[in-house]
């Protein structure tokens, strides 16, 4: 019988073999889903003998080499320190968008009134959720995810009863034709890439969720008159963009708020990929 740790050699050879770069992690990874355990524990069986049936972890690893996101196989994704479950149906959440969690946090700390936040295009629910669960049941803001995808809305279903129970309201609706104002906070993290941008390590995400019109800002022009039509005099507004649009994000947000205070925020890597808005930033306290 194989050790674990000649089971993880062969498997991190079959992976980096098709170009996956993270392929001991994967192949830790996927083990450890297959049986059932955490990677402590992996690690202290590397010596034993692995003596139980592995065709559900070498089809899983032979998935993961034809490009299939290890979200998808396992069905789960970290996400702000929360277990999200993810499916095809939605786009993996990635660690560049923890950002707009702690945005919306801290300015809905500060108040103590009934804040009402939209988190637009929720897909699994991510944002609004993590904004939830770090909040907690005690807070008095209001939270609501949208999405047009009723398939995405069931998995920020699952995710909500197993994370937030009772804290966050589900909404199957376009941008925000469904709602009125006044919004006091407004989350968004649209689709946003051109379809030049393509690349095999999206492959199996929903394009819808991927892509927009208009070199991947059309959404957001749709979406920046409904936010301002709705946002509080107290309100704000955090999007994410692809860095690009940096320039074309702050002309058409200072059109239709041009009272409000304005800023491009960096990512990790340092470039531009949050624009923010604030009304009357001075009141934000209720």
């Amino acid at each position: 019988m194989p050790t674990y740790r000649e089971v993880l050699q062969s498997a991190t050879e079959r992976l980096r073999a098709s170009g996956i770069e993270s392929a001991r992690l994967d192949a830790e990874v996927l083990l450890c889903h297959t049986l059932g355990i955490d990677r402590t524990e992996l690690y202290r069986r590397l010596p034993e003998s692995l003596a139980v049936p592995l065709d559900e972890y070498w089809q899983l690893v032979e998935r993961r080499a034809r490009g299939e996101p290890v979200a998808y196989l396992t069905g789960h994704r970290e996400f702000y320190g929360l277990d999200f479950i993810v499916t095809p149906d939605t786009l993996i959440p990635r660690p560049e968008t923890e950002y707009l969690v702690s945005w919306a946090v801290e300015r809905l700390r500060h108040r103590r009134d009934r804040a009402r936040c939209v988190d637009v295009g929720t897909g699994c629910g991510a944002i609004v959720i993590a904004i939830a669960a770090t909040l907690g049941p005690e807070h008095p803001s209001v939270l609501v995810g949208c999405d047009r995808s009723l398939p995405a809305l069931r998995v920020a279903r699952r995710n909500r009863d197993r994370l937030a129970p009772g804290r966050v309201h589900l909404v199957c609706g376009h941008l925000l034709t469904w709602c009125r104002g006044p919004l006091h906070l407004v989350v968004a993290n649209l689709p946003y890439l051109r379809p030049e941008q393509w690349h095999p390590g999206i492959a199996f995400e929903p394009p819808e969720a991927l892509f927009a019109a208009d070199s991947g800002f059309g959404l957001y022009t749709e979406l920046l008159p409904q936010v301002a039509d709705r946002l509080a005099s107290d309100g704000g507004f955090i999007f994410e963009i692809d860095p690009a649009q940096a320039e074309r994000a702050m002309s058409e947000a200072r059109q239709h708020f041009p009272e409000a205070t304005l800023t491009v925020l960096p990512d990790l890597a340092g470039l531009p990929r949050y624009v923010t808005v604030e009304r009357k930033t001075k009141s934000r306290a209720s």
